[in-house]
C-alpha cells in the first residue's frame, strides 16, 4: 500500500554533525509485500506487484521492478512516492534506518485499488503489507479483502499492529506481525512463547497461520493443526532490512499453491530460510533462491507440546 524507494549503503562510522561517505549504494523497491513479491519471483511464482506510485520516484520503483523481471501494475498517484534509507556501519553491521512517510491519496486513488483487483482473473493470493500511506485505513483493506474472497483468493497481511487488530476479523489466511507489532495489536506485553500462545489462541477462529517473529529469538507458528517454533538457521547477519518480508513470501510461496500439502511445519521452514537468506545479505538485497534452498535443507522445526 506505501511503496517505496529503498536507498542503502555502507559507511566505515556514523559521527553526529560530520559528514559520512557511502561506498556500495544500492537502490530497490521497498515496501513489505513489494519485498514479499521479489522473494516469490526468485522462487519462480509469477507475481504482479500493485499499490501507489507517483512522481519520479515511483518511476524509479518501476523500473527496478522491471529490471527483476517483476510485471506491475500500480495506480498513478499525484504525489511522490516516498524514500526509505539504510545506512550500516562497516565494523559491525549496525543499521540506522530512516523511513519517511508516505504520499497523501485522494479517494479516487484508492478507488482505482478496488477496481483494479475487482478486474483481476486468474489469481490465487493476495499479499497485502506496510504501512497505509495518509487518507487510506483500515477498512479499505477490508474491502480488499471482500473482493479476494469473492474470487476465491486467500489473503496474507503484513502490517502494523493497529491495522491487524481491525482487519484480522476479516479473515486472512496469514498474518505475520513481529513480537512489538503483536503487543501492539492484542494491547499487551506478552513475552514468552506460552503467553504469545495464549493471548494469539482466539484469534485462530479468524487466522488459521498466525506468524509471530522475534518471539524469544525465534518465530512462532500458531495453527488449527498445532503450534510451532525456530530459530533462523545460523547465518553471517549483515542486515534485518526485508527479513520478515522474505519470510512472508516464502510461507506465501507455499501456501499458494492448488496442490498445497505441506505441513505448517514445512511452511515455517521456508520462512526461516527465506529470512536467513536475506539476513546474510548486505543492505537491501534480498536472499537468492539458491541460498534459500540450501538453508531450506538445513533447516529444522519444533513442534511444540499442548
Amino acid at each position: 500500500m506505501n511503496p517505496s524507494l529503498d536507498l542503502s549503503g555502507i559507511v566505515p562510522s556514523l559521527k553526529l554533525n560530520e559528514k559520512s561517505y557511502v561506498f556500495e549504494p544500492v537502490k530497490s523497491a521497498g515496501g513489505n509485500a513489494i519485498n514479499a513479491a521479489r522473494i516469490l519471483s526468485r522462487l519462480h511464482v509469477p507475481v504482479i506487484a500493485s499499490g501507489f506510485l507517483g512522481g519520479c520516484i515511483g518511476l524509479e520503483v518501476q523500473k527496478l521492478l522491471e529490471a527483476e523481471k517483476i510485471k506491475h501494475h500500480f495506480i498513478s498517484i499525484q504525489n511522490s512516492t516516498r524514500i526509505n534509507v539504510t545506512i550500516s556501519n562497516q565494523s559491525d553491521h549496525q543499521q540506522t534506518r530512516l523511513s519517511f512517510p508516505g504520499p497523501l491519496l485522494k479517494k479516487l486513488e484508492i478507488q482505482k485499488l478496488t477496481q483494479l483487483l475487482e478486474s483481476q482473473r486468474n489469481i490465487s493470493f493476495l499479499i497485502m503489507g506496510s504501512s497505509l500511506p495518509d487518507a487510506m485505513k483500515a477498512k479499505d483493506l477490508i474491502r480488499l479483502m471482500k473482493i479476494a474472497k469473492s474470487k476465491n483468493v486467500s489473503t496474507a497481511l503484513d502490517c502494523p499492529g493497529d491495522i491487524l487488530a481491525q482487519t484480522i476479523f476479516a479473515n486472512p489466511l496469514l498474518i505475520k506481525p513481529n513480537l512489538t507489532e503483536f503487543q501492539e495489536m492484542t494491547n499487551s506485553q506478552v513475552q514468552t512463547i506460552g503467553t504469545v500462545i495464549a493471548k494469539a489462541k482466539r484469534f485462530l477462529a479468524h487466522a488459521p497461520y498466525i506468524c509471530i517473529s522475534s518471539v524469544e529469538s525465534g518465530t512462532l507458528l500458531m495453527t488449527r493443526r498445532g503450534n510451532f517454533f525456530e530459530r533462523v538457521p545460523s547465518v553471517n547477519i549483515r542486515s534485518t532490512v526485508g527479513a520478515g518480508d522474505s519470510m512472508v513470501g516464502a510461507m506465501v510461496y507455499r501456501l499458494q499453491k492448488r496442490d498445497f500439502i505441506s505441513s505448517p511445519a514445512d511452511i515455517l521452514r521456508w520462512g526461516l530460510s527465506a529470512a536467513a537468506a536475506t539476513l546474510s545479505e548486505q543492505g537491501m538485497r534480498l536472499g537468492t533462491a539458491k541460498e534459500i534452498n540450501r538453508l531450506y535443507q538445513i533447516t529444522q522445526v519444533q513442534t511444540l507440546s499442548d
